[in-house]
């Protein structure tokens, strides 16, 4: 038992020492000593949290063999692609949306914001600036079957909550011919927390490990996101769904894009952004308010990751512009955003204005660029539409360990040699021009757009020798969704995986071979169509 104490009081020290991560030490790749030693410390951390995982009582059965495993509520999409226009193929589009505090008290002290890594308190909010919402749109060509996609208020999602939505969703699902039931989170840092990171995590840590030791007999004090909360979302989400389904209605559907490279901008080397934000619109028949399906990578940080209050970031503010100005039906979905946030010095604000009018002109002023869009293109009314399972080797323990705390609630699997997280990928095209790769985490935008080479002047001086994703598909434009049906972290091009002592990002990295896994997952997925 001496040695299993060990391993926990130094659980501890890592959990507080992960808190302590600078924001950016992209100097220190210059000093390979120094990635020398810092990789071997991550070597260190994975050794000892490795053996609680595989050793520490009441863990032997928390998760089912490799062999064992068996996918649920997985909806793989379309058989085949159609890549002609059937004559009687019209596009049908349904919107709906709910507010996630309805039903809750969201100032009483029992829900915690996410963000930030919590060592000892979490932090809860004080005030509430605007709305966290579920917005969901369905979409048809009327022949192919129903796409349905929900877009959370939220800092991320794990594959075992899409699957109780999907489970709960099943017989209508059915009923109505859906093909395919995607959840997204917008990622935002000041919402109640939806992934479980974001609990006081030393407590958790000792709290949830000796309930696991003892069979339960901690159970009342395990701490995780607040259930009460979840269940709240998980019936709005259903219900969204549903409405958007009943609430479809033919009519044409466009693409286009605005320029808002000079409003973002990416905090880590390689930099690589898509300085657009792309534009669905769905414009009904009746003539009645259209539906706005919006994409960007862009981090929904705007009050920092520290403060109390709680707000849904500038995409609230979007929307609300959008429905005050044309109104029109807003979904935003975030791209890949890896470490690209906001840049308001374009915009020339007041050095003493304070965060919550800058989140708000910000928002206002991305949704004037999209409302002055005037490169629509008519997409011809073909859907199509595949999913993917993905096996990621789970190299980061800390978040094994917390996966087996139930602090987050991913897909795993034992292996014969060590775990793996099953996720998924997705991939979809409207009319056959526009292709949707969706992404389960933060992904690189390097990796689906390309950018800078890397080889010797990469973090690991190595070369990364795989196509960039946008060059697998016969489509003109290419837009993500990401974090959708999982957050597997971030994904970054395995030679750029750094040591989590010096960058913030590797900290919540499954496993440093994930760009690759993804990248050869999405060729495989392409070339089976």
């Amino acid at each position: 038992m001496s040695k299993k104490v060990l391993a926990i009081v130094l659980s501890l020290i890592i959990a507080f020492s992960a808190v302590a991560v600078p924001v950016s030490a992209a100097d220190v790749a210059s000093f390979n000593i120094e990635n020398i030693f810092n990789t071997l410390i991550d070597k260190l951390i994975s050794f000892v949290l490795t053996y609680l995982n595989q050793f520490w009582p009441g863990y032997e059965d928390k998760w089912v063999t490799d062999d064992g495993y068996v996918p649920e509520n997985f909806y793989e999409g379309e058989a085949e692609f159609d890549r002609e226009v059937n004559p009687d193929a019209n596009w049908e589009v349904g919107y709906a949306g709910a507010s996630l505090l309805e039903g809750i008290e969201p100032l009483d002290g029992d829900y915690y914001l996410a963000g930030t890594l919590e060592p000892i308190v979490g932090r809860v909010p004080t005030k509430v600036l605007d709305d966290q919402r579920v917005r969901v749109f369905a979409i048809s060509d009327g022949l192919s079957g129903i796409v349905l996609h929900a877009v959370i208020d939220g800092f991320g999602f794990s594959r075992g909550d899409v699957q109780e939505i999907r489970s709960r969703l099943a017989d209508f699902a059915e009923k109505y011919g859906i093909v395919a039931v995607n959840v997204s989170v917008l990622h935002q840092h000041s919402c109640i927390d939806t992934l479980g990171m974001n609990v006081p995590l030393a407590p958790a840590l000792i709290l949830n490990t000796g309930n696991a030791a003892t069979g339960g007999l901690l159970d009342e004090l395990k701490i995780q996101k607040n259930e009460h909360f979840m269940e709240n979302l998980y019936q709005k989400t259903v219900n969204s769904m549903k409405k958007a389904v009943v609430n479809m209605k033919k009519g044409d559907l466009y693409y286009g894009t605005a320029d808002i490279g000079e409003l973002i901008y990416d905090k880590r080397d390689p930099q690589a952004i898509d300085p657009n934000i792309n534009r669905l619109r769905f414009v009904p028949e009746d003539g009645l308010n259209e539906t706005w399906i919006l994409e960007a990578g862009i981090h929904c940080t705007m009050l920092g990751a520290g403060p109390d209050e709680l707000t849904a970031d500038f995409p609230y503010y979007i929307e609300k512009t959008i429905r005050e100005t044309v109104g029109a039906n807003v979904v935003y979905v975030q791209g890949a955003e890896l470490a690209i946030t906001t840049d308001c010095d374009t915009l020339n604000l007041p050095e003493d204005i304070d965060g919550i009018d800058r989140m708000r002109i910000y928002g206002e002023t991305v949704a004037n660029r999209v409302i002055a869009i005037n490169n629509d293109v008519k997409l011809d009314p073909v859907l199509n539409v595949r999913m993917q399972e993905v096996r990621l080797d789970v190299t980061n323990e800390i978040l094994t360990l917390a996966a087996r705390e139930d602090v987050l609630n991913p897909v795993i699997v034992k292996t014969d040699d060590d775990y793996q997280m099953i996720t998924e990928i997705g991939y979809m095209e409207l009319g056959n021009e526009v292709a949707i790769f969706l992404a389960p985490g933060e992904f690189d935008p390097i990796l689906f757009y390309g950018g800078p080479e890397s080889g010797s002047a990469s973090w690991s001086g190595t070369e990364w020798e795989y196509p960039d994703i946008k060059d697998l598909t016969p489509c003109e434009n290419v837009m993500v969704f990401g974090l959708t049906n999982d957050q597997a972290g971030y994904v970054l091009r395995d030679n750029e995986y750094h040591s989590m002592f010096t960058e913030n990002e590797e900290i919540n990295v499954i496993c440093d071979t994930a760009g690759s896994a993804f990248v050869n997952a999405y060729m495989d997925l392409i070339n089976s169509l």
